[in-house]
């Protein structure tokens, strides 16, 4: 049982809302887990996870960790957190996920920060959709005497509306104009039915659910540039172009896969077969993270096609019988 002088521990959410926990030395990482997962009422939390951020660097928090030991070990505090969000995208599991108003939320507020942040690459015509079913989530139905020029301008909000790599193409007075008269043949819908045509919306674009790790040094790879975008989803790994997400330079199915290899300085690669395999190499911090979302991947996959065959199984054998 756990024991001892109870630390405060707290857990940070996408939209930078927190949960706080008292925890003792002794409790782990699980155990904080299973109270937060209790404290905010999620059914559908098999695809989230604690992480670790500090400053860019992130990893997903072992079962064994011990939060109050890497609290205590963190320099700089003011960067630091544990944050709880969604590492894990299935198509499988959408639907479920979309009937757990909580995990609905959660992944709502988690594609609108990749969009906001340019992780998915966006043009400008979905760009003004999504920020019009933003102000329908945010502010309701459109009011042509409250959502006038100015609105969202006046108190700088407008930044938390735009993706930030397309927020120079116009004046702020432009992007407002074009949201409100946006919103304003926005057919009215609940905060929830709007908040599903936004993640609706974000899933159709080609990068949902891929995992992007900052730019790291392409190792004696001549197909490759000297730095590349490493990013990583349930179809396999890309690698892309650091100065635009729109330019994947190459894409490497699972199945193509042949053996993956990290150190805390590196990370590999080989694709092909045992017989004839070409190896990426990179110099990154984030090898171990990389290797671990990619098998936290793999394990999931595998145990569908266990699932799969399992219940194919089934019907036969249910089909005999009769």
């Amino acid at each position: 049982m756990a024991s001892g002088k109870k630390v405060v521990i707290r857990v940070y959410f996408i939209d930078e809302a927190s949960k706080a926990f008292a925890l003792d030395r002794n409790e782990t990482a699980k155990n904080l887990l299973e109270i937060l997962i209790s404290k905010i009422a999620i059914v559908q939390h098999q695809h989230f996870a604690l992480f670790e951020r500090k400053f860019e660097w992130e990893r997903c928090l072992e079962p064994d960790d011990h939060p109050v030991e890497l609290c205590e070990g963190w320099e700089d505090k003011s960067q630091c957190k544990f944050l709880y969000k969604k590492k894990v995208f299935l198509r499988t599991d959408e639907d479920k996920e979309m009937e757990d108003l909580v995990a609905k939320d959660l992944i709502y507020k988690q594609a609108h920060n990749s969009i906001i942040q340019s992780d998915y690459p966006c043009t400008v015509d979905p760009a003004i959709k999504l920020a019009a079913l933003q102000m329908q989530i945010v502010y309701g139905d459109y009011n042509p005497n409250i959502h006038v020029q100015g609105f969202l301008t006046t108190n700088d909000s407008l930044k938390n509306f735009v993706p930030k790599n397309l927020f120079p193409l116009k004046k702020p007075s432009e992007w407002e104009a074009l949201i409100l008269k946006q919103h304003s043949i926005t057919r009215p819908a609940s905060h929830e039915d709007a908040k599903k045509e936004y993640i609706d919306i974000v899933r159709s674009f080609e990068h949902y659910g891929t995992t992007f790790f900052p730019p790291c040094k392409s190792i004696n790879n001549r197909a490759l540039p000297n730095k590349v975008i490493i990013g990583v989803n349930y179809e396999g790994i890309k690698n892309f172009k650091t100065r635009s997400k729109d330019i994947c330079i190459s894409k490497h199915l699972f199945t193509d896969i042949y053996s993956w290899s990290s150190s805390t300085n590196t990370f590999a690669f080989e694709y092909g077969t045992q017989y004839e395999s070409t190896k990426y190499t990179f110099e990154t911090k984030h090898g171990q993270i990389i290797a671990s979302t990619i098998q936290t991947y793999i394990d999931l996959l595998v145990q569908l096609l266990k699932n799969g065959d399992s219940d194919e199984e089934e019907s036969e054998t249910v089909s005999s019988e009769k």
